[in-house]
């Protein structure tokens, strides 16, 4: 019986308005258009320094499937629902590295979607990190299911308006310690090569060679210096680009549980319980 029903899907991408123009919406339905009718919407960005893309997957089945306590919706969900899903996110997560592999070929930089957002129905609202390149995490389907499972069992509480994972508050910091270790890094190479290039120096030539090069660094520098300023009054204001973040692999284990009332409460997968 279950075979023959499977879910409808909407793609819904909600662009940072930075990046939202007639091209990148043309790109987007060229791209996603055989995997489910894509609609295309733009928000105002929260921080300027930052870029927050989110597809969310609208899932639609006509028939109940998220009450556990109802064995017809919960056959219908064993049959139809892990399997659907596994699917859709291995065929989307392709899609996007297919989409920024012609990104690169053309020269133009990846196009980011920071989460992944499950509708289904009225029953619930996940929202997932995706990853640096962003796919979806391998255990997704794990995940809904874990979801599914605690809200039948009210361990989550009442008047959910969003299961986000990870928490806000947990990825802000994974990601500013992922941001910092990049900053030392950069700053650690750097400080290795000025040390090689003055080592070099030092032993090619005495004082008098340095401070001669100096000169025609400087005169070189100078006539490169007229000949951006000549370049750069040429060239036109480049497109706004997502800053590229740091790539780390997302620790998923503290859930953000967000209330209708605006509350959020803390959850720690592994124990089961509010933090």
């Amino acid at each position: 019986m279950t075979a023959f029903i499977r879910p409808s899907l909407i793609l819904r991408m909600d662009l940072d308005e930075r990046l939202f123009n007639d091209e990148q919406v043309a790109d987007i339905k060229r791209s996603y258009s055989y995997v489910a009718p894509p609609l295309v919407q733009s928000h105002a960005p929260a921080d300027e320094a930052r870029v927050e893309n989110v597809m969310r997957f609208m899932i639609k089945l006509h028939r109940p499937y998220w009450d556990k306590s109802n064995a017809d919706a919960e056959e219908l969900w064993q049959g139809v629902m892990p399997k659907w899903l596994h699917n859709m996110f291995a065929k989307v997560s392709n899609t996007i590295t297919a989409a920024n592999n012609i990104h690169a070929e053309n020269g133009e930089p990846a196009f980011p979607y920071h989460w992944l957002e499950l509708e289904f129905g009225d029953n619930a609202l996940m929202a997932v990190k995706t990853g640096s390149d962003s796919s979806f995490p391998a255990e997704g389907v794990d995940m809904v299911e874990r979801v599914r499972d605690l809200m039948n069992e009210g361990a989550l509480g009442e008047g959910i308006a969003c299961v986000r994972i990870p928490s806000r508050a947990s990825y802000e910091a994974q990601l500013a310690a992922a941001e910092a270790a990049q900053a030392q890094a950069e700053a650690d190479q750097a400080a290795g090569v000025a040390e090689e290039q003055a080592a070099e120096v030092d032993e090619a030539a005495g004082q008098e060679a340095v401070a001669a090069a100096d000169v025609v660094a400087e005169g070189e520098a100078a006539e490169f210096a007229e000949a951006g300023e000549a370049d750069a009054a040429e060239q036109p204001e480049p497109a706004f680009a997502a800053p590229v973040l740091p790539a780390f692999d997302v620790d998923y284990g503290t859930w953000g549980i967000e209330y209708a009332d605006g509350t959020v409460r803390e959850f720690d997968a592994a124990t089961g319980a509010f933090k």
